[in-house]
Order: structure tokens, then sequence, then C-alpha cells
């Protein structure tokens, strides 16, 4: 399920959402705007205090206006704010209040930073914070599981603050219970909240071994009716991955329908077909769905029979970016997947055990994207998570996935395959 509705967050015509709290703000911020992204909202991303800047993402210094437009028409969102001088490490500032009012014309959603904690998972607020807006309609407080049972003043920022409202000192451990105290308190996230919308997001699941623990708090929050959801917000973590099989091409080269060519005893299709729907056995806990885009009724009928979704791509010739874009489409009408991998039906000697490994590197990585690779060149299949959908649905022809994956280099794990013949493509008859 998508954060958007973990946190029961409904839209409606310029809805502005700040994030206090601990650490996990900026993270939560950019997860939300890419789901809303991937609605179709336009959403402007902006802090009401300090925010790292990101050169990656689109933005519009000072929140110019012409860029503001030109961002949220390419991208579906931008961010918007002023970059401060003289830092170490780049930042940036909010806007006026003013500028902040004006640019909520420009966008359906506006999110808003609107709270600092040093990196710290807690956050108990001095006099002046946070800095929530008049405009804001929804008020989300971040909360990082992984202070739980560490000392307040190695935990929190405003060490003294939090010891002072949990009548403790900066020497105790942090409990659930003083979770539930921060998150419920107007002295703690739930100040400047007002008659606003609440939520409480709890992050880093995966920081926690028992699952009792985050769902223990979430129950005692509803008790006090604020609705609070957890999970992690690494990519690739706590998410499941749609595998997306192309197999809509015209086999010009090869001469005849090369997906339905007999390799091994097997046609190359069925062949991928087959790893991909054990893949989706083998791996029940990461694998949402199989998704097959094709021109051919031979495939579609085996494909549904092994319960994969079938989508029919009638325009083929347009390359294939066009199967790409499809397949995209379909995933994402599965909340529960947050990364999709993209199979090639012509590399019969692709083993399952690779793609499981590809799966896991991914998995365990901090990265965004994951491809397999010999001798350090990325190969197919290629694995996207939510971050790149936009880049993805803007390709043509025959420009695959290949040409983002390698735009953003930094931002990949390759697995490395130690036999070559296992991405071997069949180009021509054996």
């Amino acid at each position: 399920m998508e954060v958007r509705n973990l946190l029961d967050i409904h839209i409606n015509n310029k809805t502005v959402i700040s994030v206090v709290g601990g650490g996990g703000k900026t993270s939560l911020v950019f997860r939300l705007t890419e789901e809303f992204v991937s609605l179709g909202k336009k959403v402007i991303v902006a802090t009401t205090t300090h925010m790292a800047y990101e050169p990656d993402r689109p933005f519009a210094e000072d929140g110019e206006t012409v860029k503001v437009r030109r961002n949220l028409e390419e991208y579906g969102y931008t961010v918007a704010a002023s970059k401060m001088t003289g830092e170490s490490i780049q930042k940036i500032k909010s806007l006026s209040d003013g500028c902040l009012q004006k640019l909520r014309s420009e966008c359906d959603v506006m999110i808003l930073e609107a709270d600092g904690a040093k990196g710290l998972p807690l956050k108990v607020p001095a006099d002046w914070e946070p800095a929530i807006p008049e405009m804001t309609d929804i008020v989300i407080g971040v909360m990082g599981l992984g202070c739980l049972g560490k000392k307040i003043k190695d935990t929190v920022h405003r060490p003294e603050l939090a010891a002072q409202l949990l009548g403790k000192t900066i020497e105790d451990r942090v409990t659930e219970e003083d979770l539930l105290k921060i998150a419920g308190s107007p002295l703690g996230m739930k100040k400047n909240v007002g008659n606003r919308e609440y939520r409480v997001f709890l992050n880093k699941r995966d920081l926690v071994s028992d699952p009792q623990i985050p769902d223990g708090i979430i129950e005692s929050l509803k008790k006090e009716k604020i609705h609070a959801a957890c999970q992690s917000l690494k990519y690739g973590f706590g998410k499941k991955i749609a595998i997306v099989i192309l197999a809509a091409g015209n086999s010009r080269r090869f001469g005849k329908n090369k997906l339905l060519y007999t390799v091994e005893g097997e046609p190359l299709f069925f062949n991928a077909l087959h790893k991909a729907v054990q893949i989706q056995r083998r791996m029940k806990a990461d694998i949402s769905s199989v998704v097959v885009v094709t021109q051919y009724s031979e495939i579609q009928k085996q494909a549904e029979k092994l319960g994969a979704k079938v989508i029919w791509n009638p325009l083929p010739q347009e390359g294939i970016a066009s199967s790409m874009r499809l397949g995209l489409q379909e995933a994402c009408r599965d909340g529960e997947q947050d990364a999709c991998l993209f199979m090639v039906a012509d590399q019969p000697w692709l083993t399952v055990e690779s793609l499981e490994r590809l799966i896991k590197c991914y998995r365990t990585s901090d990265k965004g994207m994951a491809a397999v690779s010999i001798k350090g060149e990325p190969g197919n299949p290629c694995i996207f998570s939510r971050k790149y959908y936009s880049d993805l649905m803007k390709l043509t022809g025959d420009r695959g996935g290949k040409r983002v994956l390698k735009a953003h280099l930094e931002d990949v794990v390759l697995y490395e395959i130690k036999n070559e013949k296992e991405l071997t493509d069949v180009d021509k008859p054996l």
C-alpha cells in the first residue's frame, strides 16, 4: 500500500501538507510527491525552514513562476526555494509567506518541510517551532523507530526539552510510552497543529525486530483519535516489485516471430514467463505481480493461464518504449508495488537464481535502480524504483530503460553475472 493510503491522506483542490518532527521528513516529502505525481497531480515541494539541496531534482530558485510552471509541466513537480550561501553542505531555505501563498495557486498539492531535527529520529520543538504556515491543511509528524532503547541525549533533537516533557533525564532511554507522549502532546509533535488534520508516521520499521511494537504504538494512538502508520521509507524495502515482461516486438531482424522460437525445447517467451512466475512463487513477499505486454494471442493465452496480467500493445511499431510505458501503467494499478523489474524475452540462459539475486541485491541496497552486469557494464534485466517512473514514461522509440539507468549511475547497484552466456540475446536462429 502506498504511503498516502497508509496515512489516509485525501487531497482536495490546492491541498497544503506540512511535515514536522524527527528525521525522515525529506524522504517522506519526496515519497508523497512521487505518489501524487503518479496520479497526475502537480506538486510543489518547499520548506519553511531549511532543506538539503538535491541538484538532480527539478528546482525553481526563489520560486520563479516561469521555472515553476516549466518544471511542473515537464516533471510533474518542482522544488521551490532560495539557495543558502556560505554553507559547506549546500542547503535551501524558505521563500516568503507571500511567495508560498502565490505558488499554491500553481499546483494541486504543496508539501512543506516545516521543521528541522539535525537528522535525529525524534524532535521536541522549541518555543518558535515548528514553522507551520497558516494555509496548512494537513500536518504529518515523523518519528524514527531507531530511537527506541537509546538515550534521550543521543537520539532526540533538543534533548533537554524532551526530558522535561517526559519527566526524565537526558541519560534515560526512549520507550514506546515516550513516543506516544511526544506524538500526542501539544508540547511535542502536535504543537501548532490546531484544528488541522494530523497524522503520525513511524519511520524505519526495518530497525524494529518485533512487528508488535509499531503495531502497538499505532493502536494506542488510534485510541487517542490520532491516525498513525508505519513503514520504512528506504527504496526497495517493505514494498513489492512488479515484473514486466516485454513481449510485443515485431522481430524484423529475426525473420519470424522470435518470441515463439524454440531454444532447448522451449519457446523463448514461455521460458521467460516460466522464470518470472517461478520467481513470484519463490518470493511471494517481494513480488506483487507479473505483467506481460504483447501483441500476440498465443502469448496472451499462455500468460493468462499462468496467472500473469496481460496488456495488449496496439502500436508495437513505436518501439520498446511503448511496451515499457504500458507495462508500467498496469503495474502502477497495484498499490503494493514500489518498483518494476523489466525483462526481455530473448535471454533463454538467464537463470532464476540470477533473477532472485538481482532482486535481493536491490532490496538490500539504498539505490533507486539495479541491473545485472558483465564486467561492470549494465545489462538486462533492470529494476527501477518509483523514483524513476516519470523518466521511464518519457522514453520513446527503441530507447529502453538503460538510457535512464546510465543517466544516474550513482544511484544504481549492479549484480555481476559470472556466466556471460546468461545475458546472451538470441538475435538470429540458432
